[in-house]
């Protein structure tokens, strides 16, 4: 209850952050599965009310637009009275991005096919630098020292650029600006909430920008193109801020990439002046540093077939969703491993966890082998996902019979939950049962 009232508190503080963003009256819901929870906002316009005992339909972490009758509420998890509640900030974010922002130009993917970098271990010391350089230019006393560092980092990262596949370039932008603005927005919001100190922002930030992408070479790609992504694209936003460039929100919102918003307000820095940024960072020290993580990531197998091969049964559902609801549509997945292959597909050799819902469709999948594709569809109106599932038999999946289902129904097997709509299709044959589902 302290937490709600706190946040309710500061609604108004919370609404100034990005214009649109936590309305006055933002539905919420902060949730303690062996306590209850508290309803606060729209949801409970008296005023945040507790419920005691389990939250139906809580079934994840977190859930955008969470059925209370007010549109736009948000559910989390928390985990105690010192939670920040930066996780319901970032969410929410997300949740205002799906209904107002639109990206400009290719979008890249969430991961990248390593085949399309030429020098992987050159891009990898490059990068290091860069998140470097955004760690002295947020750390540094002036703004002027900061500007100059903000310009010296566009120009490594734009030299760095021209020996890159376009769609590296923007899966990069795409991330930046989905995941930094959210993690920027769901930042500074925590710290609101909780009547912290503004430059906890930055120090939070460069706390991000600091961490270790190259301990664990099975998580090299998700480190390196989805982790990476939130520390870059909030220190460009908090650099945008502190610039003061006028409504760069707006400009973010409408799907102009903050890299390229923030080289709109300081410029590039030349050769000269990037060279002797650069020559302050120990390059041939992190070059063997990198040199032998690269080459584990580089010795691992990157075939599809090799891998839909190591099991003998597949479980694959297909969902078919209209772009309005795509756009909306999230998969959330941890592994330890992540395998990019061509077409923005990714392996995930037993993930912990893969999950997907919508508003007639719910999948959890848990310790199993998992492949995670994009077919082309035959409507540009429309978007596909496929998520083939590695299996040993297909124990438990016998209600799954060929031809139309008649009636929504959950199976449900060990590490699987899948709820399938009244109106999907189920094929069967000796290697794979297939569900293809239509909205």
């Amino acid at each position: 209850m302290a937490m709600a009232e706190r946040v309710v508190d500061h609604s108004d503080d919370l609404s100034r952050l990005w214009p649109g963003f936590w309305p006055p009256e933002q539905p919420f819901i902060l949730y303690a599965p062996r306590t209850g929870a508290v309803f606060a906002g729209a949801a409970s316009p008296e005023g945040p009310s507790f419920r005691a005992g389990p939250l139906e339909g809580a079934d994840f972490r977190f859930s955008m637009d969470f059925p209370t009758g007010a549109p736009n509420t948000m559910m989390v998890e928390v985990g105690g009275p010192d939670d920040t509640l930066e996780t319901m900030f970032h969410e929410q974010f997300h949740d205002f991005q799906n209904d107002t922002f639109v990206w400009q130009g290719e979008r890249g993917g969430e991961y990248v096919d390593l085949g399309l970098i030429p020098d992987l271990t050159a891009f990898t010391v490059a990068v290091e630098v860069e998140r470097r350089v955004l760690i002295d230019a947020l750390a540094a006393p002036d703004a002027a020292t900061r500007r100059e560092l903000a310009r010296a980092y566009l120009a490594l990262r734009r030299a760095r650029e021209q020996q890159l596949d376009p769609y590296v370039i923007a899966t990069e932008r795409n991330r930046e600006w989905m995941e930094g603005t959210a993690q920027y927005v769901g930042t500074q919001a925590s710290v609101v909430a909780r009547n912290g100190v503004a430059t906890e922002v930055r120090d939070k930030i460069i706390t991000s920008l600091r961490s270790d992408l190259l301990s664990s070479p099975e998580e090299f790609v998700g480190n390196m193109f989805r982790w990476r992504a939130y520390g870059v694209g909030a220190a460009l936003a908090w650099l945008l801020d502190d610039i003061g460039v006028p409504e760069w929100r707006l400009g973010a919102q409408a799907g102009t990439p903050l890299d390229v918003l923030l080289e709109g307000a300081v410029g590039i820095a030349d050769a000269t002046a990037r060279d002797a940024v650069r020559s302050t960072h120990d390059i041939e020290a992190l070059g063997r540093e990198v040199a032998p993580v690269v080459a584990v990531v580089l010795a691992t197998p990157r075939d599809r077939a090799a891998f839909l091969a190591t099991a003998p049964r597949l479980l694959v559902i297909e969902l078919d969703l209209p772009w309005e609801q795509a756009r909306g549509f999230g998969i959330g997945h941890a592994s330890a491993q992540m395998i990019p292959l061509p077409n923005d597909a990714v392996a995930l050799p037993n993930a912990m966890l893969v999950s997907a819902q919508t508003e007639a469709f719910g999948l959890q999948i848990v310790d199993h082998s998992v492949l995670i594709e994009h077919p082309e569809s035959d409507d540009p109106g429309r978007h596909r996902y496929r998520f083939t599932i590695l299996l040993p038999d297909f124990s438990g999946l016998e209600a799954l019979v060929p031809g139309p289902t008649l009636a929504a129904s959950e199976v449900e097997i060990e590490g699987i939950t899948l709820k399938i709509p009244a109106d999907a299709s189920i094929e069967r044959d000796e290697r794979a049962i297939t569900v293809r589902i239509r909205r």
